[in-house]
């Protein structure tokens, strides 16, 4: 049911539609069929990861659980999705935490310029210890969401129409960012105009040059095509990006204790593939892309580093940022 309190959350033309799917999703979830809301299409690592956790939810159940993926935004964009999920007509969902931040601000942390060095830490931060994970069940927790675990999407650079070399060559140009607050700041800070712009916009906004670049993942660059829109990609790894899978409380509660390990022991598996996935990604995605006849440039990450330092102070003069700051903490002391 769309409460007065969540109502507002909603785009008006959407609110009829979450109506009906969340009534429909009260009798499905009794039965434990539950939907999956996704933004990204098949091939993409989380949509694989996702359906690693599906099929194993599946198995560990012994067919009592399954789950419908609606994958390549077949339910709309990443912040609907997540406001679906909220609202309880969609089940379950993985979410990128930039969009998400823009109802969860605490999530701005894994945008912070810079804070992962690499794999090795993004993954020790998020793996060696249930620090992250404590606090971001308690965060999503006050916003009506069981948090799942996170999935790591690879690390981001920025795709357009020239190819950049350095600071000079991105000053004053029009950049697509995730909906992000910690984004919009970063790119400002590099000199670019920073534009939000929700996913399924990008290629049209590409296309038809609203925006000279974007910030995003060279594997999603590659999986959607956008190859055949611009055929340049800088290798900045601004940031590694993570990606929060996550229940409606109300379909978790449904849930009797067995269906709930069967759920988290499905993470744990999918999780473990997620890992592999995206280092054996990483090792061809470059060649993959290069072969399509883009150019892929590795400018000096020094001049973007501190160029962007200011950012986290920004970011800590918020009430969000003051409160996870303890969270930017724990990352930056994993040797």
């Amino acid at each position: 049911m769309i409460t007065s309190k969540l109502r507002h959350l909603l785009p008006a033309g959407l609110v009829l539609l979450v109506a009906a799917l969340g009534s429909d999703r009260a009798a499905q979830a009794q039965g434990k069929d539950l939907s999956m809301g996704n933004v990204n299409p098949p091939k993409h690592g989380t949509s694989v990861a996702s359906q690693q956790f599906i099929d194993k939810l599946a198995e560990l159940s012994g067919g009592k659980i399954k789950v419908a993926h609606h994958h390549s935004g077949a339910l709309g964009g990443e912040r609907e999705v997540a406001q679906q999920v909220q609202l309880g007509a969609v089940d379950i969902a993985p979410v990128t935490t930039a969009p998400l931040s823009t109802a969860i601000p605490e999530m701005s942390v894994f945008q912070l310029p810079y804070i992962f060095r690499d794999y090795d830490h993004f993954f020790k931060a998020l793996d060696s210890t249930d620090t992250l994970n404590k606090y971001y069940e308690g965060v999503l927790d006050k916003k009506g969401l069981k948090l799942i675990g996170f999935f790591a999407a690879g690390y981001r650079g920025i795709y357009g129409h020239s190819a950049i070399n350095g600071l000079a060559d991105i000053k004053g140009k029009k950049v697509r960012v995730q909906e992000d607050k910690i984004l919009v700041a970063t790119f400002k800070a590099l000199g670019m105009i920073s534009t939000p712009i929700a996913f399924p916009e990008v290629a049209t906004a590409l296309q038809t040059k609203v925006i000279d670049f974007a910030e995003g993942g060279v594997n999603t660059f590659y999986h959607n095509k956008f190859y055949d829109i611009v055929k340049y990609v800088a290798d900045v790894r601004h940031t590694h990006q993570a990606v929060a899978l996550f229940m409606s409380k109300a379909s978790w509660a449904k849930l009797d204790p067995a269906g709930q390990k069967a759920v988290m022991d499905a993470w744990v598996y999918a999780r473990d593939f997620n890992r592999k996935f995206i280092r054996d990604e990483d090792k061809e995605i470059q060649g993959l892309v290069l072969a399509k006849g883009v150019t892929i440039t590795k400018p000096d990450a020094a001049p973007f580093l501190k160029a962007t330092e200011g950012v986290y102070n920004e970011f800590y003069a918020t009430p969000a940022g003051k409160d996870s700051k303890k969270m930017v903490d724990y990352i930056l002391s994993i040797k």
